[in-house]
């Protein structure tokens, strides 16, 4: 692990500009190395790797959820040039915000006004529906029905957990398996197509997710003007090929 040498965020940001009112940009912006193999693809992860990749991201996490001037700790990868990897070599950003992103923020208020866990609802729902793409005993991966991008990816916990800091070893060696187990089925049926992994996780109150964004189509003008993502690939059939590669 190291700092990012073009930081999104720093410790000890310029002030904002005087014109506008602006939150200083505070943080802090690492870059995880996730092999010495220089040409390993994540797709080809042991088991092993996985779980100590997974042990690190949630080291991190806690590390940083200590300062409390961080709000939101965002966990990404990058996979390919299309994707936005700048460096060919794999490896995952950690970014820490003073804010909770606006997303965020509209889901926990979804489910703070909903007087149920929404995504406990999603993972009972399409445990048994066409868009399962494969589960173990405490994860399971599906296409969301409003996916955003073709092929994308879910791994939810079956447990209602906010976070890494909650997942115990034996959570911790299922979501390895899994996660390794879709990167695959990605490579095979896509050939190795880049591709966005995120961690959604909050202290609290939340249900975290793991989302695997395949990047095949191009975000355009009806997209950036309107929000409304068009997807040509529905999500029963992406998980119909994605349980078969």
């Amino acid at each position: 692990m190291f700092q990012n040498l073009y930081a999104a965020m720093v410790p000890e940001p310029l002030p904002p500009s005087i014109e506008w009112i602006a939150l200083p940009g505070r943080g802090r912006h690492e870059v995880i190395v996730e092999s010495p193999d220089h040409e390993k693809s994540p797709a080809d992860f042991s088991q092993d790797e996985l779980e100590l990749l997974i042990r690190v991201y949630c080291n991190r996490y806690m590390y940083h959820c200590q300062d409390s001037g961080t709000a939101y700790v965002s966990i990404f990868k990058n996979w390919g040039d299309r994707a936005g990897a700048s460096l060919s070599h794999t490896h995952t950003q950690l970014v820490t915000l003073p804010v909770i992103p606006p997303a965020i923020l509209r889901e926990v208020s979804a489910i703070s006004q909903s007087g149920f866990c929404p995504y406990c609802n999603i993972v009972e729902r399409e445990a048994a529906s066409r868009r399962l793409i494969e589960q173990n005993r405490r994860w399971i991966a599906i296409a969301p029905y409003y996916s955003m991008s073709p092929y994308e990816i879910w791994l939810l916990p079956k447990a209602c957990i906010s976070n890494l800091q909650e997942v115990d070893d034996p959570a911790r060696h299922d979501l390895a398996s899994l996660l390794g187990d879709v990167l695959r089925r990605l490579k095979i049926l896509l050939d190795d197509p880049p591709y966005n992994c995120m961690i959604f996780q909050l202290s609290s109150g939340y249900h975290m997710s793991i989302r695997v964004q395949p990047v095949i189509t191009k975000i355009a003008g009806f997209e950036k003007g309107t929000g409304i993502f068009i997807n040509p690939v529905p999500p029963e059939i992406a998980a119909s090929e994605l349980s078969q590669a």
